[in-house]
């Protein structure tokens, strides 16, 4: 590997491990109110915190020897579109808030994964078996509450 390419996955990693310590301290700043429950509202931005620390970690020190990077243009065009995205997933019309946290989250994963390559089914199967996940780990794992969505109120 170029020594230019491994200095990047290290600059990258420790951009990504200073933002998991942000979010860690943030998370740990969280206040619980009464009544909250064992788990509180810290647990699992800990947990996503700590997660992303590892896979700095894991970035910094585990460098891909042979990246393959989309040529010319492509990149931006990818980075618009995957940002465009999460931006309609936040506030637009396909917003959690209208749509609720399912069908959202399963368009978002679906568009998301046809970006980095998958074919269109895989991807809507990715996107809604990992919604589905997702949603039971939130509401019967963690006890949290997540928007059902303007449509079906």
């Amino acid at each position: 590997m170029a020594g230019t390419e491994l200095m990047a996955d290290r600059i990258a990693g420790l951009i990504v491990l200073a933002c998991a310590i942000a979010y860690g301290l943030g998370a740990s700043r969280l206040e619980s109110g009464f009544g909250s429950g064992p788990v509180g509202p810290r647990l699992f931005p800990t947990i996503l915190a700590i997660c992303l620390g590892i896979c700095a970690v894991l970035m910094m020190f585990r460098s891909d020897p042979a990246p393959s990077w989309p040529k010319g243009s492509q990149i931006w065009l990818k980075f618009i579109l995957v940002l465009t995205a999460f931006i309609f997933y936040a506030y637009g019309p396909i917003s959690i808030r209208n749509l609720g946290f399912i069908i959202s989250t399963s368009f978002v994963t679906s568009v998301v994964s046809i970006f980095f390559g998958a074919r269109f089914l895989p991807a809507l199967l990715v996107g809604i078996i990992s919604s589905f996940a997702l949603y039971a780990i939130f509401v019967l794992g963690l006890d949290l509450s997540l928007p059902v969505g303007r449509i079906f109120d």
